[in-house]
């Protein structure tokens, strides 16, 4: 049975008939700028159609294409590859949309966020060791780590691959499955898995939720002093952070 939510008794997405200017301000997902009118890039469908594909084809250098090479290029931003991946580390902490599709016409109102939209980590703990203490030790404190890694010792003898299962591929146990999809993301997940751990080692009297407020601190300083202070213009940041009375270097 179909969620009341999403379709209508007689099939069909709830909404989408509606305006795109949404009058809904409430709900899991919904719009942001709810009050600006939507895109337009035409008098019609195929001058819109064109214009995009132009747009795409200057956005991907079609036009003048180049080869590949090392060292600094000009269209690039100088900002490493690994905050890519971060990046995405980091969307997977604030939204999971599994129900909506490219293929069909979606209503934002009715769309679910299966994630909370807090930099708290959700990503990484799941549920916690009561709902799924497959993902923890018999301490109920500590996440089970998968074997350790034998691609590079050199330079990082303590790395371990995410806990799997049997199946073939093996899938990993972990709080966000979307955190296996590339080796870098997968990484990420079992480095905050060895640091939850180094924090219960050191820290034997804590709780579990102690132990969480810890891990997110760290987390929340690196995103406001390293990775925003990357990826956005600094006259930008320090206006948004003026504005909510957040202090970065």
């Amino acid at each position: 049975m179909q969620s009341p939510k999403i379709f209508r008794p007689h099939g069909g997405v709830r909404g989408a008939n509606l305006s795109r200017g949404s009058l809904l301000f409430g709900g899991p997902f919904g719009r942001i700028f709810r009050a600006v009118p939507p895109a337009d890039f035409g008098p019609d469908d195929a001058t819109s159609l064109k214009n995009l594909e132009d747009l795409a084809n200057a956005m991907t250098s079609v036009a003048d294409p180049q080869d590949p090479k090392d060292g600094p290029d000009s269209e690039e931003s100088g900002i490493p590859a690994a905050y890519t991946y971060f990046g995405q580390f980091i969307d997977h902490d604030l939204t999971f949309d599994p129900a909506s599709s490219l293929q069909k016409q979606n209503d934002p109102d009715a769309l679910e966020d299966y994630r909370t939209p807090r930099f708290d980590l959700d990503n990484i703990y799941g549920r916690g060791p009561d709902d799924q203490p497959y993902m923890y030790t018999d301490d109920g404190k500590s996440f089970v780590l998968g074997n350790p890694m034998t691609g590079a010792p050199e330079v990082n003898a303590n790395a371990h691959d995410l806990q799997r299962n049997s199946q073939t591929p093996a899938r990993a146990l972990i709080g966000d499955p979307r955190n296996d999809e590339n080796k870098i993301v997968s990484q990420l997940q079992g480095l905050w898995h060895r640091f939850h751990n180094k924090i219960v080692k050191d820290n034997p009297t804590l709780t579990f939720p102690q132990i969480q407020q810890m891990v997110r601190f760290h987390y929340q300083w690196i995103l406001i002093h390293d990775f925003l202070p990357t990826i956005i213009d600094k006259d930008v940041l320090e206006g948004c952070c003026r504005s909510t009375r957040v202090r970065i270097r």
